[in-house]
C-alpha cells in the first residue's frame, strides 16, 4: 500500500510542476508586453527582402569560396568548414563564424540565407567593408548541438569549436573584430560558445536560437527543482528531443550547465564590457520548441544583467531560412557598425 501512496504523491508532484510551468498565453502576453517597452527591442511589422539578386558569375568576380577540413583530438570525424571572403581581403577584415541549425549544413547559409547576396548588396551600398565568413558543418550529421556529448569522449564538439576553430580564427586574424552567430541549434551554439569564450568574440548573435534550454522540457520557474531531476525520455515525444537527452544527459544540473539563459547570470558583469549581442526571432516561432518564449526569457535576463544587446521581433515570421535571409541584412549592417576602438 505504501508504494502506491509514494507513486500517487510523485504523480501529483509532476502534475503540479506541469501546471505551474506550462507556458500559458496569459503569461506569455504579460512578458511580451513588458519586453516591448525595452529601448533595445525593435518590432519589424513588414519584413522586406533588402538584398539584390546576383548571378553566380557576378558573385565569383567578387568573392572566394574555399572548402577546408580540420582534424581534431576532440572528435573522431574530420570537421569540414567553408571560408567565404572577398578577393584581396585586407588583414584586418572583420570575421564571423556562422553556425547552422539541426540537420542543416554549411551551404544553407549560402543558398537559403542568401549570405552572399546580402553581403554584396551592403558592399555595393558602401555600408560594409571586407569581412571573412567561417561557415562550419556542425558534425554528427548536422546534429552535434555544438556540444560535448554526455558520456561520449569521441563527440566533444564544443571543445572543437571553442579550442580548435575559434583559436585558429584568433591566430589568423589577431587584430580583427570577431563574431559568432547562428540559427536555431546554431543560435544555441553561438550564444553558448560565445558566452564561454568572451575573450575571443566581440559580437554574439542568435537568430531564433534554442537559447533557454529549460523551455524544451520544463519552465525556468521550476529551475531549482529541475536541477535535481532526472528527465525521462517519456517527456520527449519526438526524435529531436530524444537526441537532445542523448547529447546533454537526462540530468537537470548537466543540462543547466549548457543553458545560455542560466549562464548569463553566472558570468561576472565586467566580462560583458564592450561585448555586443544581437537576438532576433519570428513572432510565430512558438511551437513546437517555443523559440519565441526562449527569446523572451533571454531578453529579460540580458536586460536585467546589463548586456549591450539589440533584439528584433519579425512579425509573421516562422522558423525558416527565409526569415534568416531577411534578418541577415540587418545583422550584417549591425555588425559592420561595431568599431575597432570598442574592443
Amino acid at each position: 500500500m505504501k508504494i502506491w501512496i509514494i507513486i500517487l504523491i510523485l504523480l501529483l508532484l509532476l502534475v503540479g510542476i506541469y501546471i505551474f510551468s506550462y507556458p500559458f498565453n496569459s503569461k506569455f502576453e504579460r512578458k511580451l508586453k513588458r519586453v516591448l517597452k525595452f529601448k533595445e527591442i525593435e518590432e519589424i511589422k513588414k519584413t522586406k527582402v533588402k538584398y539584390k539578386k546576383y548571378s553566380e558569375e557576378d558573385i565569383a568576380k567578387e568573392l572566394v569560396l574555399e572548402e577546408k577540413f580540420m582534424t581534431s583530438s576532440y572528435v573522431e570525424e574530420k570537421m569540414r568548414y567553408l571560408v567565404l571572403k572577398p578577393k584581396n581581403v585586407s588583414k584586418n577584415a572583420k570575421c564571423i563564424i556562422l553556425l547552422h541549425g539541426i540537420r542543416d549544413c554549411a551551404e544553407d547559409w549560402l543558398y537559403k540565407a542568401k549570405l552572399r547576396e546580402n553581403y554584396l548588396t551592403l558592399r555595393e551600398k558602401k555600408k560594409m567593408g571586407d569581412m571573412v565568413f567561417i561557415i562550419p558543418d556542425s558534425g554528427y550529421s548536422g546534429r552535434s548541438w555544438y556540444t560535448n556529448f554526455y558520456k561520449n569522449k569521441k563527440c566533444q564538439y564544443e571543445e572543437f569549436f571553442s579550442r580548435d576553430l575559434t583559436v585558429k580564427l584568433k591566430e589568423e586574424y589577431p587584430e580583427s573584430i570577431k563574431g559568432i552567430a547562428g540559427f536555431s541549434m546554431g543560435g544555441y551554439g553561438a550564444l553558448k560558445i560565445g558566452l564561454k569564450n568572451l575573450e575571443y568574440f566581440d559580437v554574439i548573435a542568435s537568430f531564433s536560437g534554442a537559447i533557454s534550454l529549460i523551455r524544451m522540457s520544463i519552465n525556468r520557474r521550476v529551475m531549482r527543482i529541475f536541477k535535481y531531476l532526472y528527465v525521462s525520455r517519456i517527456l520527449f515525444n519526438d526524435m529531436d528531443k530524444s537526441h537532445f537527452v542523448k547529447v546533454f544527459s537526462p540530468w537537470g544540473y548537466k543540462i543547466l550547465k549548457n543553458d545560455p539563459y542560466s549562464m548569463i547570470k553566472k558570468i561576472e558583469k565586467n566580462k560583458y564590457k564592450n561585448k555586443k549581442f544581437y537576438l532576433s526571432v519570428g513572432s510565430e516561432d512558438k511551437k513546437p520548441y517555443l523559440m519565441f518564449q526562449q527569446w523572451l526569457d533571454v531578453i529579460g535576463r540580458a536586460k536585467r544583467y546589463g548586456l549591450d544587446f539589440q533584439g528584433k521581433i519579425y512579425d509573421e515570421e516562422y522558423h525558416t531560412w527565409e526569415y534568416i535571409s531577411r534578418d541577415l541584412y540587418n545583422f550584417l549592417d549591425y555588425f559592420n557598425k561595431i568599431k575597432k576602438e570598442e574592443k
